[in-house]
């Protein structure tokens, strides 16, 4: 008979732990919805846990606690999307993973900087002792302290989600695609444990029938940074699946080859991509966005060809759905066209190089779509004018080459 997931919930002192909205005694409600599979308003209560014990990617003292009974309602096939339940243990383990592609998660700098703060504790000291009132030494009492409490909890959480792997494999051959997509995200983030992860990926993606599992799990293999993955990896480059292709590409890039194949592989997913699903779960199923950041990794990120494909891609993602799209398609293309300060401002649109003209040439052409910030800061830094009339006005006459083939 399976046991109940949550048993020994109410023996966690929640009220003396804390998360970021202040104590922690309302954990084990969340907890009990999400066994319910309650939903209350438009967010599932794994996205109200995760709000408060990993917001915005700050893991809190009490995110640890969370970890086994997430883990044994993960396992419970009596639950319901369980893959909610592992994507929150990804977030525990590591935070936002937005922030951490395409490069993957290294364990060690978290590591570094709790020993960091440790070491520290005698300078802490004596700033503490170095304050004027008794106001002032509350509060940098409270900040340190919290500092380390902070620091603890990252090395803690993640540590706690490792040793959970073993017994969260078995999701790997679930009957539901979309937990076993998000249990080969959770794997892709633990390089500690990639002797171990790598078998069981390739043996994932080798039976996998549904596209975006099999490319979570390609992309895993790239983001835990084995060469060891190289040559299973790049069996799939020439793959007639389209996503099969896009994950090998990407996942090479990660593993440190980025030859004209991959390459051409990422320019054309870039300007035409599979359909976005929840059976590849980073960044949103955006395969778009994620090649662009493959992309902006190799030399070949501002030839005409990768420039022209990153337009296309802006031109085809326009609408509020596609807001994965346009920002991270937008954040490399302006970022490696218009790189930090220019050398040498440009006086007029003729200065300009000619990849840096097909762009401003680009926006000038456009509706206001409303821009993410950022191609508002790179066109400032290069003093060229982001209102729409004076972009035409600054465009003018001057023709640009003819647009690269993709």
């Amino acid at each position: 008979m399976i046991s109940d997931p949550l048993a020994g919930l109410d023996d966690v002192p929640w009220a003396e732990l804390r998360h970021s909205y202040g104590r922690a005694d309302d954990v084990p409600a969340h907890l009990r919805a999400m066994q319910a599979g309650d939903r209350e308003g438009d967010y599932p209560p794994s996205v109200q846990l995760a709000n408060h014990i990993v917001h915005q990617g700050t893991r809190s003292q009490a995110a640890v606690y969370t970890v086994p009974f997430l883990v044994r309602m993960a396992l419970d096939p009596r639950l319901v999307n369980r893959h909610r339940f592992v994507a929150l243990l990804v977030a525990i383990a590591i935070g936002l993973d937005n922030n951490h592609l395409p490069d993957g998660y290294d364990p060690r700098e978290d590591r570094d900087h709790l020993a960091t703060v440790r070491g520290e504790a005698e300078d802490r000291a004596r700033w503490i002792a170095e304050a004027t009132d008794d106001e002032q030494r509350q509060w940098r009492e409270a900040s340190c302290e919290q500092m380390l409490i902070d620091a603890e909890a990252i090395v803690s959480s993640y540590n706690a989600v490792r040793e959970a792997l073993p017994a969260l494999a078995v999701l790997l051959t679930s009957d539901s695609p979309e937990l076993r997509a998000e249990t080969a995200n959770l794997f892709a983030w633990f390089p500690e444990s990639a002797s171990t992860s790598i078998p069981l990926l390739k043996a994932l993606v080798a039976d996998e029938a549904s596209p975006g599992v099999a490319a979570t799990g390609l992309v895993a293999l790239g983001l835990l940074g084995d060469p060891a993955a190289v040559p299973f990896v790049e069996s799939y480059l020439d793959s007639p699946v389209v996503e099969l292709r896009w994950a090998s590409a990407f996942a090479l890039t990660r593993l440190g080859i980025a030859d004209p194949a991959v390459v051409d592989v990422l320019i054309r997913v870039i300007a035409w991509p599979p359909e976005r699903t929840e059976t590849m779960p980073f960044l949103s199923g955006s395969y778009r966005s994620l090649a662009v950041l493959a992309l902006a990794e190799t030399s070949e990120a501002t030839t005409p060809r990768a420039v022209e494909a990153m337009l296309v891609g802006l031109a085809d993602c326009m609408g509020v759905d596609w807001h994965p799209d346009r920002y991270y398609t937008a954040h490399g293309l302006f970022t490696l066209v218009f790189p930090g300060e220019p050398a040498e401002v440009p006086q007029s649109f003729g200065d300009l190089s000619d990849v840096q003209q097909r762009v401003v040439r680009f926006l000038a052409d456009q509706d206001d779509v409303g821009w993410p910030h950022h191609v508002a800061d790179a066109l400032n830094r290069w003093k060229v004018p982001t209102g729409r009339s004076d972009l035409r006005v600054y465009v003018g006459s001057v023709r640009t080459g003819r647009q690269a083939d993709i």
